[in-house]
C-alpha cells in the first residue's frame, strides 16, 4: 500500500470521527443545556479524532488504555464547553458519556444482527440520535422523580393499599376541620379501601358530594369522611372527599403517622402512572 493511500485511509478516519464526535458533543449541549459555541465544539471533536488517528501513528500501548480515553473525554469536554467548576463539568461529563454510550450500544447491535457495514453504521448512529431526542425528557423526568418517591401503605378498617408518592413539595393542603395534612391519592389505588358501594362509583362519580355522603353513612365511615377544599390539583378551585385512615405508613422511613387526612383524586396525578399519591413534605418531618 503506498504511502498515498494511508494517507487518503487516515483522512477518511479523521472525518468520520470529527463529524460523528461534533455530532456527540451537538447533543450533549442541548440535553446538558450547557452554554457554548460552535467553534468550541469543533474543537472539542478535533482532539477527539486526532486521538483516533494516534492510534495508526503511533505503537505505544497507553494510547490504547483505559486511562488515556478517560483524559481524552475530560479533555474534550474542558476545551468544548469550558466548565468553570467542578460540578458543572462532572455533569456535562456524564451526559456526554451517557450519549456515547447510547450511540455506541445502537451501532454494536446492529454490528452483532448484521455484518459490518458503513450503512449499519449510519443507522445505528442515526436511530440512536432518534431514541435520544424522542426519550430523553422520560429519562430525565424518571431519574429526578425516582429520588422523591415513596412507598406508602394506608391502612384502614384492616384492610390495606399499597402505592407509590411523590414527595409534592407544593402540596399544602390541610383538613379546614382538623387542621391535618392531606394527602392526595388516585381513587383508583385506593378503591378497593372505600365502602363497597363507593367502590361502585365511576371516577367522575366520585366527585359527586351528595352520592359521595350517601355512601359513606355506614357507622364506621361516618365520622372519617371530610371535605377539603383545593385550588391546585387540576383545577382553580373545588372540592375533595377525603377520609381519615387507621395509619399511613412510609416503608423508606419506617414512620407510621396517624395524623392524617387522605384526599380522593378522581384523574390520574402522572400521566405514565409512576406514582398515584401525593405527599407534603411535612409528612417526612
Amino acid at each position: 500500500m503506498s504511502p498515498g493511500m494511508v494517507q487518503m485511509y487516515l483522512d477518511v478516519i479523521f472525518f468520520e470521527n470529527l463529524i460523528i464526535n461534533y455530532v456527540i458533543l451537538i447533543l450533549t449541549k442541548k440535553f446538558s443545556k450547557r452554554p457554548t459555541n460552535y467553534i468550541k465544539l469543533f474543537l472539542g471533536a478535533s482532539v477527539g479524532a486526532s486521538y483516533v488517528v494516534l492510534f495508526f501513528l503511533l505503537p505505544y500501548k497507553i494510547i490504547y488504555s483505559v486511562t488515556a480515553k478517560i483524559v481524552l473525554s475530560f479533555l474534550i469536554i474542558y476545551m468544548a464547553f469550558n466548565p468553570k467548576t467542578l460540578k458543572e463539568f462532572l455533569r456535562v461529563l456524564a451526559v456526554f458519556y451517557m450519549i456515547s454510550f447510547l450511540i455506541g450500544g445502537a451501532i454494536f447491535a446492529l454490528l452483532y444482527m448484521v455484518k459490518f457495514d458503513l450503512n449499519v453504521i449510519v443507522m445505528g448512529f442515526l436511530m440512536a440520535i432518534l431514541l435520544l431526542y424522542t426519550n430523553w425528557e422520560y429519562i430525565v423526568r424518571k431519574s429526578r422523580n425516582d429520588k422523591l418517591i415513596y412507598n406508602i401503605r394506608i391502612e384502614v378498617l384492616e384492610n390495606h393499599a399499597q402505592i407509590k408518592a411523590l414527595l409534592d413539595t407544593g402540596n399544602r393542603l390541610y383538613d379546614p376541620l382538623t387542621k391535618l395534612p392531606v394527602v392526595v391519592v388516585e381513587f383508583r389505588a385506593i378503591k378497593d379501601l372505600l365502602p363497597k358501594t363507593l367502590g361502585n362509583l365511576s371516577e367522575d362519580d366520585i366527585g359527586d358530594f351528595d352520592k359521595v355522603s350517601e355512601m359513606f353513612q355506614e357507622e364506621k365511615w361516618i365520622n372519617r369522611l371530610r371535605l377539603i377544599p383545593f385550588m391546585s390539583v387540576g383545577q382553580n378551585k373545588g372540592m375533595m372527599v377525603g377520609f381519615r385512615p387507621d395509619k399511613l405508613v412510609i416503608e423508606e422511613e419506617k414512620k407510621e403517622i396517624r395524623d392524617v387526612i387522605i384526599g380522593v383524586y378522581q384523574s390520574k396525578l402522572n400521566k405514565y402512572g409512576d406514582y398515584a399519591a401525593l405527599i407534603a413534605p411535612e409528612i417526612l418531618s
